[in-house]
């Protein structure tokens, strides 16, 4: 497995782990019932951008260093 891919699943891994305990801790003061698997599904959403914004990030970057290689 490469660095990379390792340092993508650590990153999506602790999103979410620190996302679903804020939502457990936050959602009762604001007053929304939800249960842990609705908590645990938004936080997965939150994990989920992780994965698209390092994708993103490794595009804007790749093509940008061969723009500025040329």
């Amino acid at each position: 497995m490469s660095q990379e891919l390792k340092d993508m699943l650590n990153k999506t891994a602790w999103t979410f782990v620190e996302a679903f305990i804020g939502a457990l801790t936050v959602a009762p003061l604001v007053g929304v019932d939800a249960s842990a698997l609705q908590l645990a599904a938004m936080s997965g959403a939150g994990a989920a951008l992780v994965v698209i914004k390092e994708f993103a990030k490794k595009q804007v970057s790749g093509s940008s260093s061969s723009t500025v290689s040329k």
